[in-house]
């Protein structure tokens, strides 16, 4: 028997619901390494919102081929809905169905991977790329809680707000309760409000564009939502110098002058300007003074 199993032409996958999105892909590959797509596409059914993957290499826990193809489409359907803000009740079951699986084998040891190469999402006219984005989750040695690791590098914008300012990398490390993943997926992928709040603690969360470095951690309530998601902690900006003039040539100038007056209550040290932060119904706020970003 083969160890690599090669399915090829387009081929429209068995889940999720036709009713949420629709998964196809080019050729599809059962490796010792893990599951991989080439061309991955994932469609909203309004058409106006898609994700395509020149590779998706996925390993991890499932009872079943057909179950570990269902895992790697629902976490495609996540990252998707998570770029875009983009949510459809019609994923929410479904999304909570294969969070319970996850989590079963999180609590039982298990581990997750994920790596997107070339990722293009598109929403209307809005374009986002990225050169590779990587997922893992590890369930602990107790079966409460599991730590998760994205990174994104490789980003570029056309057509979204304030692009200017949006980093080319980031990555965050954090995490949750176990048993809170299953209801934070089908809030992320389907109804933002359906699921109660998962408490997240971040460990380390960076961002970056030129010379301008985002770094801080925290803790933070998750819902799906980002008007519903909220914050604390420290944050540490390098060279914000830089982003002031970026606010500038984008002509924010509300989150220039909020990021002037921020600068002044900020304690710094070199090139680094650091605050003890929150961020709550859209507002950041730095040592107890709200930043006007929008």
């Amino acid at each position: 028997m083969s160890l690599c199993t090669i399915a090829t032409a387009e081929t429209a996958l068995a889940a999720p619901p036709s009713t949420c999105a629709s998964v196809s892909a080019s050729a599809e590959e059962d490796t010792p390494k893990g599951l991989i797509y080439h061309d991955l596409t994932v469609r909203a059914p309004s058409g106006t919102t898609s994700l395509h993957v020149k590779k998706l290499v996925f390993t991890g826990q499932a009872s079943s081929p057909q179950a570990l193809q269902d895992l790697a489409q629902a976490a495609s359907l996540l990252l998707v809905s998570a770029m875009t803000g983009q949510h459809n009740a019609a994923c929410t079951q479904w999304l909570m169905d294969e969070g319970k699986q996850v989590t079963a084998s999180l609590q039982s040891g298990g581990s997750y991977d994920l790596t997107w190469n070339n990722a293009t999402v598109e929403h209307g006219a809005a374009h986002v790329t990225a050169t590779t984005a990587h997922y893992q989750m590890q369930g602990a040695a107790t079966p409460r809680t599991s730590a998760a690791t994205l990174s994104m590098s490789g980003l570029a914008f056309h057509n979204v707000a304030n692009q200017q300012l949006l980093p080319s990398a980031a990555r965050a490390a954090f995490s949750l309760p176990t048993s809170e993943l299953s209801a934070l997926m089908g809030a992320i992928g389907g109804r933002s409000t359906a699921a109660p709040a998962v408490h997240a603690t971040i460990s380390n969360f960076e961002a970056s564009e030129g010379t301008v470095k985002l770094q801080g951690h925290g803790q933070a309530t998750l819902t799906g939502d980002v008007a519903a998601t909220s914050a604390s902690g420290h944050l540490e900006i390098t060279n914000l110098e830089a982003l002031i003039e970026k606010a500038r040539a984008a002509h924010q100038m509300k989150l220039a002058a909020g990021l002037v007056l921020g600068r002044l209550v900020s304690h710094r040290s070199g090139e680094q300007n650091a605050w003890d932060t929150t961020w709550e119904g859209g507002v950041l706020t730095v040592n107890g003074f709200p930043l006007p970003i929008k």
